[in-house]
């Protein structure tokens, strides 16, 4: 009994643990508050509102349909990864990339001419993309490391720019822009662009927008989780993250430092639009505000924990709520309730490392008490 409890101490005591307790609460409390919403709205179909929300596939009575709109929902869910992946790396090196949204606008034009207009291979329209991307990154991240630029502020502006760039290029090209939808032409499933499916749709029901692309992020991430935990260079870029001054006296070049981030961090950015784009299941539409994955991507990162296992778990979440929210207007309720739970969870998930503190705190609070009561005893 005993050593079941040392074990359960010695658990709590982890990093990683308290990052798990903590996420959870963030998502349970926007779901709570959530629920409240829906009760505000409609009390008696609020219960029936939220089983919508979170088992959104029970609504289907066919299984082959559960099963194909759970692929679709793995599908959709590879990107919001891509993206929390960017801004993970980034922040591990003491940057904020608010930048996303235009990375992946700079890689939607790469992915549009070469995949819609030239009908390239996917694999090349993808590293394409992704360095395209990582060069419109990287503007930001010669501000900061040569003119000390705050990397917030510029990515922001990028993100206009590059919407805006976006818009007007595609839009006056008819080989790639259809204006009869005002969108950009969908890549189909005999386009040579096309991410392949190599037969992994057959374990969705046919599902077409599942492919090599979720084999592909699982790869990014364990990729990325080793560059961090086991590679020099993702020493230094949490030793730069961390502290700096104190890294450069260590011989840690800070400006190298982020460039690297910045790079990775804008292909991530890049790879998100290659699995929404050339997975068939979106098109560019002119907009007057970046794609919302570039902000959703901080929530995830946040909600994930920072570690690129976590995110996996986060940016599902997202994804599932945000698709269960659009069912529930058959029930008398805005999709939009889906939105406010995922903006909840994005505030509290600001305060995972404060609620980590105050559980840290009061773990070393208990242990001065045992060492206090412990020295009363023998005394």
């Amino acid at each position: 009994m005993n050593k079941i409890k040392m074990f359960f101490s010695s658990l709590t005591k982890k990093d990683g643990t308290k990052t798990v307790v903590t996420s959870l609460w963030c998502a349970l409390l926007g779901l709570i508050l959530g629920f409240i919403i829906l009760l505000c709205i409609n009390a008696s179909q609020a219960a029936y509102g939220m089983t919508s929300v979170l088992g959104n596939y029970m609504i289907f009575s066919n299984p082959q349909d559960r099963l194909n709109y759970f692929g679709q929902t793995l599908a959709k869910t590879a990107p919001l990864i891509a993206m929390s992946l960017s801004i993970l790396v980034s922040y591990k090196a003491g940057l904020f990339n608010l930048g996303g949204s235009g990375q992946y606008s700079m890689a939607v034009v790469v992915i549009s001419f070469l995949g819609v207009g030239a009908n390239l291979p996917w694999w090349l329209v993808m590293i394409l993309a992704m360095i395209a991307a990582s060069i419109w990154s990287l503007i930001s991240g010669l501000l900061k490391a040569f003119f000390n630029v705050n990397e917030v502020i510029s990515g922001i502006m990028l993100n206009w720019i590059a919407l805006y760039f976006t818009n007007g290029i595609l839009s006056s090209n008819s080989k790639v822009w259809d204006s009869s939808h005002s969108e950009s032409f969908t890549i189909s499933t005999t386009s040579n662009s096309y991410i392949p499916s190599v037969g992994l749709n057959n374990l969705f029901a046919g599902n077409s927008i599942v492919g090599l692309g979720m084999i592909l992020i699982i790869i990014v991430v364990i990729i990325i989780f080793i560059l961090l935990k086991k590679s020099t260079i993702g020493y230094e870029l949490k030793a730069t993250g961390l502290n700096g001054d104190a890294a450069r006296y260590a011989g840690i070049s800070k400006v190298k430092s982020i460039l690297i981030a910045s790079a990775i961090s804008g292909a991530l950015a890049g790879l998100a639009a290659v699995l929404n784009l050339q997975n068939g299941f979106t098109s560019w539409r002119l907009s007057s505000t970046p794609p919302e994955i570039g902000f959703l991507g901080i929530s995830s990162a946040f909600l994930g924990g920072l570690h690129p296992i976590g995110v996996i778990f986060s940016s599902y979440f997202i994804v599932h709520i945000t698709e269960g929210g659009s069912m529930i207007t058959d029930l008398g309720f805005s999709p939009e309730v889906a939105s406010i739970m995922t903006s909840v969870i994005i505030y509290l998930s600001g305060f995972v490392f404060f609620i980590k503190e105050i559980m840290h705190r009061h773990e070393l609070k208990g242990e001065f008490n045992k060492i206090s009561r412990d020295k009363e005893v023998r005394t």
